[in-house]
């Protein structure tokens, strides 16, 4: 029963694994916090978190996979006890989301 259901999940874990990322917002003031894939699976991972133009990486996980989303998450969430509001986004990286035009 076991390798079955093992073998049912394989080609769920084995699929690509997209950028995450929380916008956080102050006034004028952005922030993002990203979780980045830069093979496109679950490992390795960073988090990214970008403020005034510049970007530096947080954290990073190469062998516990979910450890980049919970650092992520947390951050996010501190952000939001100071102040900011925070909405997810997945799928697109943070130079997509700044170079898109402001409305």
């Amino acid at each position: 029963m076991r390798l079955i259901l093992l073998t049912a999940l394989v080609p769920f874990m084995l699929t690509a694994a997209e950028n995450q990322a929380t916008h956080c917002q102050l006034g004028d003031a952005v922030r993002v916090i990203e979780v980045v894939y830069p093979e496109g699976t679950e490992l390795p991972c960073e988090v990214h978190y970008g403020k005034d133009g510049q970007s530096s990486v947080l954290w990073r996980a190469s062998s516990e996979v979910g450890y980049c989303e919970q650092k992520a998450a947390e951050f996010a969430e501190k952000q939001r006890g100071w102040g900011w509001q925070c909405v997810v986004t997945a799928g697109k990286s943070q130079a997509e989301t700044s170079a898109q035009p402001e409305g």
